[in-house]
């Protein structure tokens, strides 16, 4: 009988597409998720998992709205963050292949009214954060300034490097990106990518500048404080870098995007996929401890030996990152309504080099 069980279980599993090991995988995946968001005080969470384009896991954990025990479902939106940015230099390509932006023109023939000390930085240069523009004009971490009120303090923040000199993760600089788009396009940011990314491959839950909490399916983002959870304060995100909002089947699609080649030409990908390289010649950094590349809007890496390209995004009470393992045509998704205080890192990502971890065990 138990032979018998095993034999039709593992039928089952090899006519579902998945092998047996597959599916221990995903189990694992799923029991560690439920694991790390009550540890973490994570709210709650949708992860998927994608091999060559085909999802092979999709869930939602724990609840998006904690005052209306909403729970969290494949179409619940979140703020992205600076997964954004990824977005953003995808519609900056699509602008370059339509002869309306040059890769290597100076910023300044699209923006007339960039201060002096910015006038030569090129859009290249602002797609793979090697302008030296001031890397965030922010005051405080949740701060909604105007466009009015960027361009501002744009004029009186000095350089933080000499163009081309060295690698600076800058928000300013995607700011100016879509600032460009719309200049060139004569449409919104938010108009644009709705009409040439989002709508084409039916992205129906992604939306620019809009606060979650007022979407149907929006979730609430948290912070854990004195043993509760707290509503986090609003903050739009800054723009083009970083002010969508998105659910876990959307970014499941535009990844299904990303393994076809879709919207965009293949040359124009081997561009974003490319890393930059510098005034000394050399393309790579150091990124918190590890040897890093960034081409355009991805920061190209590996990790535990596998080539990885990734991004991810922190926001007030909201985390999310993607992490595309090329080589090994496997594809990591994750997004939470909470993050790991004010710095960059945030449970998102934390939780899918967890999944990595199961994926990519360390050899003995």
């Amino acid at each position: 009988m138990k032979f018998t069980n095993v034999f039709f279980v593992t039928a089952f599993l090899i006519v579902s597409g998945l092998s047996v090991s597959g599916q221990e995988k995903k189990l694992s995946v799923d029991n560690y998720i439920k694991t790390e968001i009550k540890k973490k005080h994570i709210p709650g969470a949708a992860v998927a998992v994608l091999r060559n384009g085909k999802v092979e896991m999709m869930n939602g954990y724990g609840l998006a709205n904690i005052e209306q025990n909403k729970p969290v479902t494949l179409n619940t939106e979140f703020q992205i963050g600076s997964t954004t940015k990824p977005l953003t230099a995808m519609a900056i390509m699509l602008l370059v292949e339509d002869g309306k932006i040059l890769i290597d023109e100076k910023a300044s023939k699209y923006l007339v009214w960039l201060p002096e000390i910015y006038r030569d930085i090129t859009v290249r240069q602002l797609l793979t954060h090697t302008s030296g523009v001031r890397s965030d004009l922010r005051t405080a971490n949740v701060d909604n300034f105007s466009l009015s009120e960027f361009k501002k303090r744009l004029a009186t923040a000095p350089a933080s490097f000499k163009t081309g000199e060295k690698w600076e993760y800058a928000n300013t600089g995607y700011i100016l990106l879509g600032m460009i788009l719309e200049a060139v396009t004569g449409k919104s940011y938010g108009e644009f990518l709705e009409e040439s990314i989002f709508k084409p491959l039916g992205m129906n839950n992604t939306k620019y500048n809009e606060p979650t909490g007022s979407l149907k399916n929006g979730a609430i983002g948290y912070d854990w404080q004195d043993d509760i959870y707290q509503p986090s304060p609003y903050f739009a995100g800054g723009y083009s870098a970083g002010a969508i909002s998105s659910s876990l089947t959307d970014l499941a699609k535009w990844e299904q995007a990303l393994t076809k080649r879709k919207l965009l030409k293949q040359s124009s990908y081997e561009q974003i996929w490319t890393p930059t390289s510098f005034n000394n010649g050399r393309n790579s950094f150091d990124f918190r401890g590890e040897l890093t590349g960034y081409g355009f809007g991805w920061f190209l890496t590996s990790y535990k030996g596998h080539k990885l390209f990734t991004h991810s995004g922190t926001v007030s009470g909201f985390s999310s990152a993607i992490y595309r393992f090329v080589d090994d045509k496997v594809t990591f998704i994750v997004i939470t309504n909470s993050k790991a205080g004010a710095d960059r890192i945030g449970y998102a990502e934390v939780l899918g080099r967890g999944i990595a971890d199961i994926y990519f065990p360390a050899k003995k």
